[in-house]
């Protein structure tokens, strides 16, 4: 699909994809999560954080294969104070983490962590987000970016925000953004 034959993002078509997701069964899902996080909100028990980092792996299947580790990392950078500030940059700390000699970058899950701490606050990275968005940047020109800026979590956040404002979708919050940006993405790109 070309970038001309994208659907407008108007409040319509995100109410219809926000609705399909949901009826899929995706809800149930996030629900656990939800709960999950709810249930265990602070990050300062190692074993709190390697529930959720299982949980939020299993569920989301972000092929996350050293839980642990990953874990181990989220509890070592002690994150309470920047989720509490929204601090974006928490994400790109997050998402680097040193396995057996080797940083590897789980962008996808650090954005999905954070998100389910602050949902308002931290919007979905996901590659069939990153497709769709910059799709749109290239037919639009909605946030003048780079596709690499969208690698960098407080600009990703910023060009999502500018996504919704250009879009007039201010009335959806980063939930509805991401279920609508991921499974239409999806349907897109995987077509």
């Amino acid at each position: 699909m070309t970038p001309r034959q994208l659907r407008k993002p108007t409040p319509d078509l995100v109410v219809s994809y926000v609705t399909r997701f949901e009826q899929k069964g995706f809800s149930v899902a996030d629900e656990a999560i939800s709960k999950l996080f709810q249930a265990f909100p602070y990050n300062q028990k190692i074993e709190d954080v390697w529930l959720k980092v299982v949980a939020l792996n299993g569920l989301y299947n972000t092929n996350i294969y050293a839980t642990y580790d990953v874990a181990k990392r989220i509890y070592e950078l002690n994150i309470e104070a920047q989720l509490e500030q929204r601090s974006p940059e928490v994400v790109n700390q997050i998402a680097l983490v040193k396995i057996r000699g080797k940083t590897r970058r789980n962008y996808s899950f650090a954005s999905k962590y954070c998100s389910w701490h602050v949902p308002d606050a931290y919007p979905i990275y996901d590659s069939f987000v990153e497709r769709l968005i910059w799709a749109y940047e290239k037919r639009d020109r909605f946030a003048q970016l780079r596709r690499t800026d969208l690698q960098d979590y407080p600009r990703y956040k910023e060009t999502i925000e500018s996504f919704r404002d250009f879009y007039g979708l201010a009335q959806f919050d980063f939930k509805k953004l991401d279920k609508f940006l991921w499974l239409y993405g999806k349907e897109v790109f995987s077509a």
